[in-house]
């Protein structure tokens, strides 16, 4: 999946779900987690790897700024995280 905000690969980098029991305790494993969806992030939030992708991305969002090393990814608002839910939609955020 692709960051919506820069268009960089997103890197997996967990994923989530519920935590599911067995019923008797001789099942094994007695617990374990039901996969609901991928928590995902851009690896642009910390900046861009070189100048060229960088001014170009800010100049297509109108971006000020004094040097291309402080250019970041739209998505630093919440910290680059996206996830995907229980349909496979990309949602801003970390899932809680």
């Amino acid at each position: 999946m692709e960051c919506p905000y820069c268009g960089k690969e997103l890197e997996i980098i967990d994923y989530y779900g519920k935590m599911q029991y067995s019923e008797h305790y001789w099942i094994y494993p007695h617990s374990w987690i039901e996969k609901e969806g991928e928590i995902f992030q851009c690896n642009y939030v910390d900046g861009f790897e070189d100048k060229e992708t960088a001014i170009e991305y800010a100049k297509s969002n109108d971006i000020k700024y004094e040097s291309w090393e402080e250019i970041i990814c739209n998505s630093a608002v919440f910290n680059g995280y996206f996830y995907t839910d229980s349909s496979w939609n990309l949602c801003e955020g970390y899932p809680c």
